[in-house]
């Protein structure tokens, strides 16, 4: 990985919960602050974008038919540098097993996410989700 270059790519192979493989695919684009964890299970692929900028997180489930999206609590929340330490020295990346309770109200100002994360949720119902203790 190469930041120099502004956007750097991972591939990251690991087994599902079923004992199947399950092929990850990382992206850190320094120049726009996004990291994209996109997720190729079968049915259930789905991404995550972390929007450093603006402060969300998106998680995209098209098999579900939504995106849930949460405020980054920045005191607790990794840098958009640690992520790719983590990948690069091939440590786990436990800091995205974060527990969110999602509500059943609609994102009504969509603008708010900014336009990487408005840009993957079209068409789909968005809801806001909040971090648990």
């Amino acid at each position: 990985m190469n930041p120099a270059f502004g956007s750097n790519d991972v591939q990251v192979i690991n087994k599902g919960n079923d004992g199947g493989t399950v092929y990850q695919k990382v992206n850190i684009n320094h120049s726009v602050n996004i990291a994209t964890f996109n997720i190729y299970s079968g049915a259930h692929s789905s991404n995550a974008i972390f929007g450093y900028g603006h402060g969300i997180i998106a998680y995209h489930m098209p098999y579900k038919k939504i995106c849930v999206v949460s405020k980054v609590n920045r005191e607790t929340f990794p840098t958009l540098n640690q992520p790719e330490d983590m990948i690069n020295n091939q440590r786990d990346l436990n800091f995205l097993h974060q527990s969110h309770g999602i509500s059943c109200n609609y994102v009504r100002n969509l603008a708010v996410l900014g336009v990487p994360i408005q840009a993957t949720r079209e068409g789909l119902s968005t809801y806001w989700a909040t971090e648990c203790d």
